[in-house]
């Protein structure tokens, strides 16, 4: 009898796998055991009553064919005590047909097979090959590499692509470039390719004050050029944008205006008539709030190196400008607040984000969730922004700047 005449049903292939298994982890199987080891498992392990008082006989006579079945084959050898199966051995001479009818391959060869496919994208990129190389050391280690096959696969190919790419791009027009599906990336790619680059790319300081994985995420792929959708910088307030190649666009305080990521390296400088300068963290607020001595840029939450060049770009021209940060009084907008500082240089100073304004707007308070106070916590263990912490944890309250740029003059 050949192996693939032999027909085995699901229960039969459960043995057989937890055999060789068993089989592969161990060092015989690697050729480095002095000793011979056997391999074996429980009945109970694939029919949990098989020796219990109260067994289907039916159902455990069943289950003791088919093993006698296995037995026949040459495949397994059954230990016995008083006709009852105490335990299911592995015939260790007959593992090439476990291979055989379980249609797997040998483990050693698919790691040689993984450790080739890595090693053969080396060199591409540092974030390529610092994630190819752990794979690498992890097989050579005989541990697992941290994805199967054909989704490593496909993390290197994502990998490869954004490395290489110039250009911005949409989340859903990646999705699309790479598997002809715009959800694919999203679904089953995101957050492993994700997991791939902060573990293997130098993006601690990008991040280390985004708090939230959302934004996070949204933040590492920016450096590659991908955004969740179109990117724009918006601003408002009196002064001259100088464009590369020499023209001029005059800019007022009561016309707002939008420039998408990609076009913000087309502008040399940006004359700003206002002595101060404020950034604002939400666009109802940016909507909202009008002052003819401001010059107001709207973040979008946490800001993105295209955004910061862009703001880094107005202070160089702007050096006598007061800066100012408008956002939500709640942890977050605090941690925004500190981020846009350490990612420009810039010393900014809150605008209505302070005690007062919590306690003039309390009716339109909410109360922190769990998160919000971790987040407090941490900036008063950093010795940040004390006094709005303490009295937000205190009171179980936290404010949106909507409010504000609604109920007074900013």
């Amino acid at each position: 009898m050949t192996d693939k005449s032999i027909k085995l049903n699901k229960r039969q292939k459960e043995v057989l796998k937890a055999l060789l298994d068993k089989f592969e982890k161990s060092k015989t199987y690697r050729g480095e055991n002095t000793v011979n080891q056997s391999f074996k498992v429980k009945p109970s392990d694939f029919f949990r009553d098989y020796d219990s008082d109260f067994a289907n006989l039916d159902e455990q006579g069943d289950f003791e064919r088919e093993l006698c079945g296995l037995e026949d084959a040459g495949l397994i050898y059954l230990s016995k005590s008083n006709g009852v199966i105490k335990s299911i051995d592995m015939v260790i001479t007959a593992q090439d047909s476990f291979y055989s009818i379980l249609g797997r391959t040998e483990l050693k060869q698919l790691e040689d097979s993984q450790i080739s496919m890595y090693k053969s994208h080396l060199g591409e990129n540092e974030v390529l090959d610092l994630f190819c190389k752990t794979q690498i050391k992890r097989l050579e280690e005989r541990k697992k590499a941290e994805y199967e096959m054909p989704v490593a696969s496909e993390i290197i190919r994502i990998l490869e692509y954004i490395g290489g790419n110039t250009e911005e791009i949409l989340e859903r027009e990646l999705s699309i470039e790479l598997f002809g599906d715009s959800k694919r990336f999203e679904r089953d790619y995101r957050n492993k390719v994700l997991t791939v680059l902060k573990k293997n790319g130098n993006f601690r300081d990008l991040i280390e004050d985004v708090p939230d994985d959302r934004e996070q995420g949204h933040a590492i792929l920016a450096e590659y050029n991908i955004f969740p959708n179109p990117t724009y910088v918006n601003f408002k307030g009196d002064g001259i944008l100088c464009l590369k190649g020499g023209k001029k666009i005059e800019l007022s305080h009561s016309l707002a205006i939008a420039i998408d990521s990609g076009t913000l390296g087309e502008i040399d400088t940006v004359i700003v008539n206002s002595s101060r300068i404020v950034t604002v963290e939400n666009l109802t607020s940016f909507n909202r709030v009008q002052d003819e001595d401001t010059f107001f840029v709207y973040l979008a939450g946490y800001h993105n190196t295209a955004k910061q060049n862009f703001i880094r770009r107005i202070a160089e021209s702007n050096l006598d400008k007061e800066w100012f940060h408008f956002g939500d009084i709640d942890p977050d907008g605090f941690y925004i607040l500190e981020h846009l500082k350490k990612k420009t240089g810039i010393a900014f100073l809150q605008l209505c984000m302070g005690v007062d304004e919590l306690k003039s707007y309390k009716e339109y308070c909410k109360p922190l969730e769990s998160n919000d106070e971790k987040k407090a916590k941490s900036l008063i263990e950093k010795g940040l922004y004390e006094e709005v912490m303490r009295y937000m944890l205190k009171n179980n309250i936290k404010l949106e700047q909507e409010v504000i740029s609604w109920k007074q003059k900013v």
